[in-house]
């Protein structure tokens, strides 16, 4: 499956020298802390865009003998799904790969609402699978890395 990282220049030049380093990823993402990727070109630019130095790379995963948790849609397993990562509760992950919608980027208002005891665990789950924007894939074990291959540069 060919897959598109959007990044900075810099990070990009890492990955090509020294690989993906899935610890390097944020913390509090929708699918945990991983190696973010997404099957639409389109939004590897809109993620690279959000840099200095953009940069977009391109990869094929071999999704053969990996453990992929799919979500379709934004269901309300997804939303607890995404809602327990963003809030960092503990999530039990058994997965290599896990693929689905992106949470919207007023996540981050719905989490600041939480934090402030103003939403319960139930309310957030439901804003969350209200606002979707986008489709990602996170490889989240070494396993998994061990099956992208073919990474390069993407003029854009």
């Amino acid at each position: 499956m060919k897959l598109y990282h959007g990044t900075d220049l810099f990070s990009a030049e890492q990955i090509l020298q020294n690989g993906i380093d899935i610890s390097a990823g944020r913390k509090g993402l929708d699918f945990g802390t991983g190696f973010y990727v997404t099957p639409r070109l389109t939004q590897a630019i809109i993620w690279a865009k959000g840099t200095l130095a953009p940069c977009v790379l391109s990869m094929e995963l071999d999704e053969d003998g990996l453990i992929i948790k799919g979500f379709d849609k934004p269901n309300k397993e997804w939303a607890e799904f995404v809602v327990r990562n963003r809030l960092r509760l503990p999530v039990c992950v058994d997965y290599d790969c896990v693929y689905g919608p992106m949470a919207d980027y007023g996540v981050s208002r719905m989490y600041a609402k939480y934090m402030a005891n103003k939403l319960t665990v139930e309310q957030a789950i439901e804003k969350v699978r209200q606002d979707t924007n986008g489709w990602q894939w996170v490889v989240l074990t070494e396993r998994a890395v061990k099956n992208v291959h073919d990474i390069r540069k993407v003029e854009i």
